[in-house]
């Protein structure tokens, strides 16, 4: 994705290969031949192209670039499968992704030569649909592995899958792997900004949770097979648009020139190349890379002259034998050699690399909303699901693996946000979180319809998640088309007079200067108009359970009997709450520090480079903490006004607006359960507009001590700094949105709605931790990030709004129930409002179907 840097070392002193092949005649013996390698006897090259969804170019043009590069891998491999074997061509498609928009546009005959190049062993295809990142949940997993067709995956059965350029792959992933029957991965990490676990040009077992283990292949940066053979980098640009004719691939004799002289200068370069990696402490016989074209690294043709360069080496006999081979082949074979000796290591591989996704808060909102209807739309309360509505939702599906992609922006998109390669690649970007909300929240309404529009008459609730839901249920006062006062359950008698609460009205201009809030800059429409919601309270209304109620004119006099005594609450100065304690708890639910705020900034000159200059001293930790205390500066916010209070029978609610100078303005309310030891902190802020890097977290500290908790990563459980691979991320964490605190006292849930990174402790910026955090109960969730220097988005601004949810548990609740729990507390029931008689047949057969 991003320039590599070179990890073989400085080299020969930059020579130019004729002059390198001048000294080679007739020196006779050149600093290379006396630094030959000792142990590489073998090298085996992997040829293929790093696929960015797009990062070069717009998604759309990468994706075609890289349906026509299988054209033309396969017209390459075919045109030398009848010559000499030494010539032989080999390519792999490092996705499955280009593989299927291939599949689906070939006509049988070229389908027909594909499989034939498969079964020669001259064209190979991965396993995974694309690099990714930690974000998906376990649907979007089981989508992953049924990319492409499943007669297609039995033909070409993949043996290895290939993460490159991220720093990270996890576990969920790694399962669904080998439930295919692929257990092997070839990772081609990229250091910047993060870095690999262990040395490069090595091998593991990474043993999961179920004992089963797969063999990794630790190669270097996917690109650097290149620099073995020559030392200076062929592209130019760095990165420039396949649209843009003033650039163009290199052809047969720019790069890899296989004429002898090139050659044998090529091979006295390789050999010095060679020596480094093993003073590093390679010792095996057979050594694998990869090599990419250089037209821009990403996004790159294959490289038939390749196939010319590696005969013409072996013709005259120089060592290493060169062995042009598939990622399949190669890794095999890494097993076979090194697999008997190779250590066993377990733990989650957290990725340095999550920490973009932060740039654009408001999407990755909208993927979450899209993922959790989904889950609702596969609800039993709907009955069996067709198979229209099935390819429906994988297409939605699809959409969201798109969208946790690793690829986020144009290569531009921090050094120039606004030119229009930018802003359209983000717009691709951003469609696959938005177009699936809308589309799953759509089938989803088809669903309640279908089963609800012709129940009978009444509000009707449902709930299709996997936990009992209670608390508010609102409504916009215009849907109710009456003056109700009050709703009733008709099966227990009990009726409930509606709270009615401010908000915006739907058109008509403001009157006067209360009619608008705070938050209000625009000042078109009022959002401060009375009695614009009206909401009641519900009580334990079932897992994937539908509860009919009438909505009522006559109000309800009679106070409602409050659903429980309600937590102690001490509280600040302000009145903002700093504990909550229930009855027959030993502890509060949360601690001092709920709601705050604080934003993490860097001072000095071009400060993105400041960042990477801490983030580059890896080794020196002294030196990096020293640079973090005088270049990152934490900024909290700061209490604007008293806190606001309000009480109901059912809940305590506590509003505060708060003052930071990154920030327009910033509300935070919390709102207190009753009935249960239950929070909801709803945080809404709005960000001014700055290039420059910073980062905002939210805090919640709760009473947990020295404890780790339980995190899950696409519904596979891992506890941060104890299950760990070596080496991975400790500074944040990707998780599906949730942590679980067990202890002999109960369990402590915090649960984010919106925002699915977090830290502990305190802000971990650029602190590359190898040891845990002293104080693991206090949780930091990173709600905006935007310290990339590429890719990812430089300026996301406006009002945001993040949701967290807080519960205890008894200690004898199962992880299981608390992960489904954690899964449902975000999501509110499903209103529909049945008049008297039938919806129109025609809207139901035509509109309302699910799947039409």
């Amino acid at each position: 994705m991003k320039p590599f840097r070179r990890v073989f070392g400085p080299g020969l002193i930059r020579l130019g290969l004729r002059a390198v092949t001048v000294l080679l005649v007739s020196a006779g013996l050149t600093r290379a031949q006396e630094t030959a390698p000792a142990f590489i006897q073998e090298l085996n090259l992997v040829h293929f192209c790093h696929t960015d969804i797009g990062f070069t170019d717009h998604p759309a043009v990468a994706r075609e670039l890289h349906r026509r590069y299988l054209d033309v891998a396969l017209d390459a491999v075919l045109a030398r499968l009848d010559g000499p074997p030494e010539k032989r061509l080999c390519w792999t498609a490092e996705t499955t992704l280009a593989v299927t928009d291939w599949w689906e546009a070939a006509p049988p005959e070229r389908r027909r030569q594909f499989l034939e190049a498969v079964r020669e062993g001259v064209l190979d295809v991965a396993a995974l649909p694309f690099n990714q990142t930690p974000f998906l949940d376990a649907a979007q997993w089981d989508t992953m592995m049924r990319w492409m067709p499943e007669d297609l995956w039995r033909e070409l059965g993949p043996s290895v899958a290939i993460q490159n350029d991220v720093n990270g792959f996890p576990r969920a992933g790694a399962r669904r792997l080998l439930d295919r029957g692929v257990h092997r991965l070839f990772m081609g990490i990229n250091d910047d900004s993060g870095g690999a676990p262990f040395p490069r040009h090595s091998a593991f077992w990474w043993r999961q949770p179920d004992g089963r283990r797969m063999f990794v292949w630790l190669n270097a940066h996917y690109g650097s097979g290149f620099s073995l053979f020559e030392s200076d980098e062929w592209r130019r640009g760095p990165v420039p648009y396949a649209s843009d004719t003033r650039y163009r691939p290199p052809r047969a004799g720019d790069i890899l020139r296989s004429d002898e002289a090139s050659v044998r200068a090529a091979h006295a370069i390789c050999r010095g190349k060679l020596r480094q990696i093993e003073d590093g402490g390679y010792t095996n016989a057979v050594l694998t890379t990869s090599i990419t074209s250089l037209w821009r690294m990403d996004n790159d043709p294959p490289f038939p002259p390749l196939a010319d360069f590696v005969a013409t080496w072996n013709r005259l006999g120089l060592k290493p034998y060169l062995h042009l081979t598939t990622a399949s082949a190669a890794a095999a074979q890494m097993e076979e050699i090194l697999g008997p000796t190779a250590p066993e290591y377990a733990g989650e591989w957290t990725d340095w690399w999550a920490n973009g996704t932060a740039s654009a808060p408001r999407e990755v909102a909208a993927s979450r909303v899209a993922k959790r209807a989904l889950l609702a739309v596969r609800s039993p309360l709907w009955g069996a699901i067709g198979s229209e509505v099935r390819m429906s939702v994988d297409s939605l599906y699809r959409d969201l693996c798109l969208f946790d992609e690793h690829t986020w922006g144009s290569s531009w998109s921090i050094g120039m946000p606004y030119i229009l390669d930018t802003q359209a690649q983000f717009n691709e970007k951003a469609s696959f979180a938005f177009r699936p909300m809308a589309r799953a929240e759509w089938l989803l309404s088809q669903h309640v319809r279908t089963r609800l529009a012709n129940a009978s008459e009444g509000l009707f609730l449902a709930n299709p998640t996997d936990a009992p839901f209670t608390g508010w249920v609102s409504i916009p006062t215009p849907a109710l088309r009456q003056d109700y006062q009050s709703v009733q359950d008709p099966e227990s008698g009990a009726r409930q007079r509606l709270e009615f609460d401010p908000g915006v009205a739907a058109w008509g201009r403001p009157q006067r200067p209360e009619n608008l809030t705070y938050e209000n800059a625009a000042a078109t429409f009022a959002d401060a108009l009375p009695r614009r919601f009206a909401r009641f309270w519900v009580e334990a209304l079932p897992a994937h359970g539908i509860r009919r109620l009438v909505l009522s004119t006559e109000p309800v006099t009679q106070e409602p009997t409050p659903t429980g005594p309600g937590p102690e609450v001490e509280r600040d100065g302000q009145g903002w709450p700093m504990t909550a304690q229930w009855p027959g708890l030993s502890k509060p639910l949360f601690l001092p520090v709920l709601g705050d705020f604080v934003a993490v900034q860097v001072d000095g000159f071009a400060p993105r480079w400041v960042t990477m200059d801490i983030m580059n001293e890896r080794d020196n930790d002294d030196r990096r903490d020293r640079m973090r205390r005088e270049r990152l500066r934490e900024v909290r916010a700061q209490p604007a006004a008293a806190t606001d209070f309000s009480e109901t029978p059912h809940t305590l609610r506590f509003t505060q607006r708060l003052d930071h100078p990154r920030l327009a303005w910033a509300t935070r309310q919390l709102e207190l359960w009753k009935g249960s030891p239950r929070a909801r902190l709803t945080f809404r802020l709005n960000r001014i507009s700055s290039a420059d890097p910073e980062i905002f977290y939210i805090a919640t500290a709760l009473p947990t001590g020295e404890l780790m908790p339980r995190l899950t990563c696409g519904g596979e459980s891992f506890t941060p700094f104890n299950d760990q691979l070596p080496g991975t991320c400790r500074d944040y964490f990707a998780v599906d949105g949730w942590a679980d605190y067990a202890t002999p006292e109960g369990r402590w849930l915090w649960v984010s709605r919106d925002a699915p990174l977090l830290t502990l402790g305190s802000p971990q910026v650029l602190a590359r931790r190898r040891t845990p955090v002293a104080d693991p109960h206090r949780l930091l969730s990173m709600v905006y990030n935007n310290f990339w220097h590429t890719n990812f988005a430089a300026d996301e601004s406006g009002v945001m709004e993040f949701q967290f949810d807080l519960a205890w548990l008894p200690p004898t609740t199962t992880p299981d129930h608390v992960d489904r729990l954690a899964v449902s507390l975000p999501s509110n029931p499903i209103v529909i409002i049945n008049p008297a008689g039938n919806e129109d047949r025609h809207l139901m057969k035509w509109l309302f179907a699910p799947g039409r």
